[in-house]
């Protein structure tokens, strides 16, 4: 079957969220921009891919693909994807390789590999090679920062009923204290055997972390999230000596080299890789290895989309776990997946799972 690629095509959508809005310590969310990428080729199968970003933005990454990334394509073997990922990588050398031109090579990178998976008919984790055939899941969905403590507790205490026994919460309010106040809350209605993690979305400086981080541990916190900027590895490194509470980072990392720089350092300890920030599914399985190197666990980050990394999570044996956020989403994908007892179901059709329902396309088109 021939994977030469004959249409490059790209469509930007808005869609909003079937929920109240959510607000952690940097945005408010009402809706999320999507990307979606369709590549058609010769044979006669069709690659989906897709990014994804809260605020608005993405018609950069669209024209980014639009003008460079698709006349490199056209024409191309979609088996070639390393080296067509080099070459869109590449093309960037004067317009940046970082945001959102690595966002939108992502995206034609899943696309890339949806077309290798349906060619041998085989969903992303068996074409990978499964190391599990169930991923836990941890929610997010009860814990930001717009939630009064009591809508906390009680959010906490209705996804621990649904079958969690990992939910994260949001930091970040203005009064530090106040966060510690809303953690105690909900250990107390969880107890001690439901695991806590908590997120800044890299709002404290290294005084306040050092003021308030040490602090977590009374209330076994699993990790403490992104607390500062993520350019500043050496005040992640001065803060994970000086506490016992683990500290994980990946959400706004975009390439191998900055894991490496964190893991080098001692920075972190949870690995939350993103193959959406990354060059997608290639580079994400080679921050995975890097933290397997130094023994180290991968908790991917993800809100939007979870279908890809549970799969990548399913095909590695140092990844623990798939954030679980946004479900008043799920519905706009084609044949979505939920979770159960605190896991996630895997998907058994072919492909990456990335396409979006042509409803939601022709509802929520932008661009």
């Amino acid at each position: 079957m021939s994977l030469k690629i004959t249409g490059v095509e790209t469509v930007l959508l808005r869609v909003p969220l079937k929920q109240r809005t959510i607000t952690d310590s940097q945005s408010s969310v009402t809706d999320v921009e999507f990307l979606q990428v369709v590549l058609r080729t010769e044979g006669g199968l069709t690659g989906y891919g897709m990014n994804w970003s809260y605020t608005p933005g993405l018609k950069a990454a669209q024209v980014a693909l639009d003008q460079n990334y698709a006349p490199l394509l056209m024409g191309a073997d979609a088996v070639q994807r390393r080296e067509l990922v080099r070459q869109m990588f590449f093309s960037n050398h004067f317009i940046g390789r970082v945001g959102a031109t690595r966002v939108a090579i992502a995206a034609v990178e899943f696309a890339l590999w949806d077309l290798a998976c349906k060619a041998v008919n085989l969903p992303l984790w068996k074409m990978l090679g499964p190391a599990r055939t169930r991923v836990k899941a941890y929610s997010t969905d009860g814990g930001w920062l717009s939630w009064s403590t009591d809508e906390l507790v009680r959010d906490a205490t209705r996804l621990v009923e649904r079958g969690f026994d990992a939910v994260k919460l949001k930091l970040g309010l203005p009064d530090p204290l106040e966060d510690l106040a809303r953690i105690a809350a909900v250990r107390k209605a969880v107890g001690p055997k439901v695991q806590i993690m908590t997120d800044v979305n890299c709002a404290w400086t290294l005084a306040t972390a050092r003021r308030i981080a040490p602090r977590l541990a009374e209330h076994d916190v699993t990790w403490l999230e992104e607390p500062m900027m993520p350019e500043d590895v050496r005040s992640h490194a001065v803060l994970q000596r000086a506490i016992s509470t683990p500290l994980a980072v990946g959400e706004t990392l975009y390439t191998l080299q900055s894991f490496r720089d964190y893991i080098a350092e001692g920075a972190c300890t949870f690995v939350q890789a993103d193959a959406t920030k990354l060059l997608g599914i290639d580079e994400w399985l080679q921050v995975a290895a890097l933290a397997a190197a130094w023994n180290l666990p991968v908790v991917p980050h993800t809100n939007v989309q979870q279908k890809l990394h549970v799969q990548l999570a399913a095909a590695t044996p140092n990844a623990l776990m798939v954030e679980n956020c946004y479900e008043s989403l799920n519905e706009m994908w084609v044949e979505p997946i939920y979770v159960r007892d605190g896991h996630y179901s895997l998907p058994q059709e072919p492909g990456c799972g990335l396409q979006i329902r042509d409803e939601v396309i022709r509802d929520h088109r932008i661009g």
